[in-house]
């Protein structure tokens, strides 16, 4: 068994380097999975901006651009689901031929053509081509149909005189070739018509199709030329069996189908080699697009995508894993693996090493060569020195003093030997072993990667929380705050004085070790991901960024700015696409990857003559697509429809701007850049979204800019410069604010003129408003003296009368105890009627003091309010034992309006005076504090037994603080349940403050 494993293994080395012969060509096949609508592909074409159209039998029309189908059906517009032909015309319309009609596609409509049912020999429509600016359908009955100027025309009896159309071809040149069911055949070239019978039986099957500058006709008895000028067919020498779908002129090859395979054929001495692309597949159609990419439609299968692939993988997958690769001064290749141990590849030999120390199972880190030519090797098992003389390896482990037998890394200096282990740094000088770990300054103990430059005479140790240096024997770090605490994995130098560090989440960075300038690289600049198991340097300075997402290949402008950037993934060959650290070799010749599944050479393909398509707009949404753009410009233009310079309300300001570049190799390199001139200030980071929004866009005029990097992953010279407007609302345009302006001139002049002519007038008017108010400040202080003292004073007299009537009484009765005694029963009592009179005359003395207070100017203040409510509160209910707390959180003077002072006052007052005889409460709460902006609220609450609401709100109390909240014009709100207590709350708002002595 592990000699079937050892032969296995050997096979798919020696093809990886080179001693057997790869091909780097691949297919691709896109079915319902991607999003392919139908298995079944009848057609297929390209248009100018590069988008791949497919019409299947069934699912209707598909648009490909490289990363998804776009999908039109009957539900879009289509006139059928069944699309058996496809092609633009000179105005890139798409016309769209059906069994039984046609369908026209401008970008954005869909125009339907279709004869009347008693046509019905008509409708059996079956191919189509473009002359001109008319569109000819044929019939399989030979009937012939056209379409021009959108007008549908056809012909009941057949124009061929009774010949049927074969065959036909449309050349590059707009030349149309007919072979007739009679076996004549007819040229169309414009308004001319050439023809001639070619008198040979041609047998049943024949096919049209182009060789180099020849149109050459397939028959079951061989091949043809054709001749126009000597009226005749030329048979050639070679044949073949199978049905030509294609000539591929830059590859010299047909595409052939038997119905069962696709071939791909050569012609060499006139004998036709085959060789088999697909199995099992019935192939109907083949196209070569602008990116070199050859696409065949299949019955069935789907749509197969054929092309060169950037990566072969070079090995079985019997060998899987690789993790180091290295070539010797020697020319001896040696290969790492994962879990297969090392191997050796010199002279197309192939050495398996390892297995006789511990089993092949061992992992190999990595491999280097050191300055004299010593070959070592890091393992899992300790560190090997290869002796060539006796093609065996020394071992040093643990116990010969390396600090762990994991040796991850090794790098040279001009005197020994460092290794990375996954328990510190050692340094090996032939002899013996001196070792470093945290107690000596490394940040960590396991040590990822290691580089020495020796410009700077300094080794760079990367652990997994930072940068160490190693100079003169002394650790010390290098600091890059990025990276602080992330696993450096790998080193590399970029022009000799800078280094390329991998790290495990933090991209990659580019630093000078001296001065301390760093760059990052992350996925924000376009990575494929920021977790970099190697970044590396080739001859033409190409950073080469391998990740667990596939590899970047990047080159750096002078700024150290990207300039290129390419992502190789599974759609440019690698199956398996995470990368290893050391597992890398590039030479000028060759470049090899080691990958989790095996490994891969890169093909460095030839991308200039690859057309790279523009990036252009596909839509303009308004407020994602409930108003049309094109409503608002005046025509429009491209495939797409787009609406040239629209000048969009100021309520559609909402815009949407959709864009793409169509890459059919690269989709998944393609990154965008967009920018909003007067809007943005800077252009967007590198992206693979291909749209974005702006809302509330201000009145303006705007120019939006996009650009795309190309098939080399550089930013494109074509980019995208879109001018539209935004209008200004009628109040911000400049005849509204002219007609404002003089209008507001005359209102101006009309009230100076007013002002003038009515001065006299307006001082009289206001000594007549002074006496006016002097007349209701008079009337307003007599009411409140009435309410408030007024009443009091004939309380009191009312006591007097009854206490001089009760002292009559007393004396005029003397003697008769029994009157006297009924008297002081059925009367007021003489006590009470001077404790009424004193209660009285104290409400009025206080009621006088309230009165007075609040007329003073100076007291119209909120702190000054809330103080006198507060001393009234703490004598009120000191009487009664209840805990009485007054909180103001308004530190500021707030002045208030006059007469606020007296009716919140009087609110508050009362409130406090009805807790204090009928809520039982035993704590009671008076807070000032601020509401919202100019908006304050004062509250009182207790804890007492509460009131039913309903039942009080026709109660004089409350009737009464409510009429005092309404000549304030403030809120009050009054919260009350039985058993809960009560809340009596005013909210109020004050325009004016005085803050530290200053009006504002």
């Amino acid at each position: 068994m592990f000699r079937v494993i050892f032969l296995l293994i050997a096979f798919c080395l020696c093809t990886a380097f080179g001693y057997a012969q790869n091909s780097f060509n691949a297919t691709r096949n896109y079915t319902a999975v991607d999003g392919l609508p139908q298995s079944q592909v009848r057609t297929i074409v390209e248009d100018k901006s590069g988008y791949l159209w497919i019409g299947t039998d069934g699912g209707g029309l598909a648009r490909f651009d490289g990363r998804e189908f776009r999908v039109y059906t009957t539900l879009d517009g289509l006139l059928a689901n069944q699309v058996i032909g496809l092609c633009f015309d000179r105005h890139d319309n798409l016309w769209i031929l059906h069994p039984r009609g046609v369908t026209k596609f401008d970008g954005f409509h869909f125009k339907k053509f279709q004869g009347s049912a008693s046509k019905s020999k008509f409708m059996g429509r079956r191919n189509m081509y473009l002359l001109q600016d008319t569109l000819f359908i044929l019939t399989g009955e030979g009937l012939t149909g056209k379409i021009y100027r959108d007008s549908l025309y056809y012909w009941e009896k057949n124009i061929h005189g009774g010949r049927a159309v074969a065959a036909s071809l449309v050349t590059s040149a707009d030349q149309v070739y007919q072979y007739m069911s009679d076996g004549s055949i007819v040229l169309r070239d414009g308004r001319k018509t050439h023809s001639f019978n070619t008198g040979l039986s041609l047998g049943e099957s024949i096919n049209l199709f182009s060789y180099k500058e020849d149109v050459l006709i397939q028959s079951s008895t061989g091949i043809y030329k054709v001749d126009m000028k000597g009226r005749k067919l030329i048979q050639l020498p070679w044949r073949t069996t199978s049905y030509v779908l294609l000539y591929d002129q830059k590859e010299n090859v047909f595409w052939t189908s038997n119905g069962n395979a696709l071939l791909k054929e050569t012609i060499r001495n006139n004998i036709s080699r085959a060789d088999t692309i697909l199995h099992d597949t019935d192939v109907d159609q083949a196209l070569i697009d602008s990116e070199g990419n050859t696409w065949f439609a299949t019955n069935g299968g789907g749509l197969y995508k054929y092309f060169i692939q950037d990566f072969i993988r070079v090995s079985s997958d019997n060998l899987r894993g690789v993790m180091a690769i290295a070539k010797d001064r020697h020319g001896d290749t040696w290969v790492g693996t994962m879990n297969k141990g090392l191997w050796k590849i010199s002279n197309g030999k192939l050495t398996s090493y390892v297995e006789e120390v511990a089993p092949i199972h061992n992992v190999i880190y990595c491999v280097a060569e050191s300055p004299q030519g010593e070959l070592y090797v890091g393992t899992s098992i300790g560190l090997g020195k290869y002796n060539k003389a006796t093609d065996t390896f020394k071992w040093y482990t643990k116990s010969d003093g390396l600090p762990s037998n994991f040796a991850m890394n090794i790098a040279f200096d001009e005197h020994g030997m460092w290794i990375g282990t996954g328990n510190g740094l050692s340094y090996f000088d032939g002899s013996k072993f001196k070792n470093y770990s945290v107690d000596d300054g490394l940040a960590a103990n396991g040590v990822w990667s290691l580089r020495y430059l020796k410009k700077y005479k300094t080794l760079f140790i990367g652990t997994e929380m930072a940068v160490n240096t190693m100079k003169d024997g002394h650790i010390g770090m290098l600091d890059i705050p990025e990276i602080m605490n992330t696993s450096v994995i790998s080193f590399f130098t970029y022009q000799d004085s800078l280094l390329l560090v991998g790290t495990g989440g933090a991209g990659v960075v580019l630093v000078n070790p001296i001065t301390g300038h760093r760059k990052l690289i992350t996925t924000r600049d376009g990575l494929a991901s920021d977790f970099a198991y190697f970044a590396v340097v080739d001859e033409q300075e190409y950073l080469w960024i391998g990740t667990e997402k596939g590899i970047n290949r990047v080159r750096l402008d002078r700024n150290h700015d990207i300039a290129e950037n390419l992502h190789f993934d599974h759609d440019n060959g690698l199956a398996g696409v995470e990368t290893n650290q050391n597992a890398f070799y590039l030479s000028p010749g060759t470049k090899y990857f080691g990958l989790v599944d095996g490994l891969y050479e890169y093909n460095d393909l030839d991308r200039q003559e690859m057309r790279s398509f523009d990036i252009h707009l596909t839509d303009i949404k308004i407020l994602y697509g409930e108003y049309s753009s094109r409503e608002y410009a005046d025509s429009t233009y491209g495939f797409f429809k787009i609406p040239y310079q629209p000048s969009l309300p100021p309520d559609r300001n909402h815009v949407t701007f959709q864009f793409n570049r169509v890459d059919k190799r690269y989709s998944q390199s393609v990154k965008y850049k967009y920018l909003l001139e007067h809007f943005d200030k800077t252009w967007s980071q590198p992206s693979s979204v291909n749209q974005v929004t702006y809302s509330n866009l201000p009145p303006g005029d705007y120019t939006f800019r996009a650009m795309s990097t190309n098939n080399r992953g550089s930013w494109s010279d074509t980019r995208i410069a879109y001018k539209f407007s935004v209008k200004a609302p009628f109040y911000q345009t400049a005849s509204f604010l002219t007609g404002i302006f003089i209008f507001l001139g005359g209102l101006i002049t009309l009230i100076l003129y007013l002002r003038v002519q009515h001065r006299v007038n307006r001082l009289m008017v206001l000594e007549r408003v002074r006496q006016r108010e002097q007349e209701l400040l008079r009337k307003e202080i007599a009411r409140d003296f009435h309410d408030e003292m007024g009443n009091q004073l004939t309380r009191i007299i009312n006591y007097v009368s009854l206490l001089k009537l009760n002292g009559s009484a007393h004396a005029g009765n003397t003697n008769d105890g029994n009157d006297v005694y009924g008297y002081v029963h059925g009367h007021t009592n003489g006590h009470d009627l001077y404790t009424k009179v004193e209660d009285s005359a104290k409400y009025l003395y206080s009621g006088t003091r309230d009165f007075i207070w609040s007329i003073d100017p100076v007291n119209d203040e909120l702190s000054k309010l809330f103080i006198h409510i507060r001393d009234f509160g703490e004598k009120l209910f000191e009487e009664k034992g209840i805990n009485f707390r007054a909180f103001n959180d308004v530190k500021e003077k707030i002045r208030l309006p006059y007469g606020f002072s007296r009716h919140a006052n009087l609110i508050f007052k009362e409130s406090m005076t009805n807790a204090f005889k009928s809520s039982e409460a035993k704590n009671v709460s008076l807070i000032l504090r601020r509401d919202s902006g100019d908006g304050f609220e004062m509250s009182l609450e207790d804890d007492g037994i509460g009131f039913d609401l309903e039942a009080m709100q026709k109660s004089n109390g409350l009737q009464n603080i409510r009429e005092r909240a309404n000549r304030i014009n403030t809120p009050l709100r009054i919260q009350s349940q039985r058993q809960q207590g009560t809340k009596i709350i005013l909210n109020f708002s004050i325009s004016k403050t005085i803050k530290n002595g200053t009006s504002f």
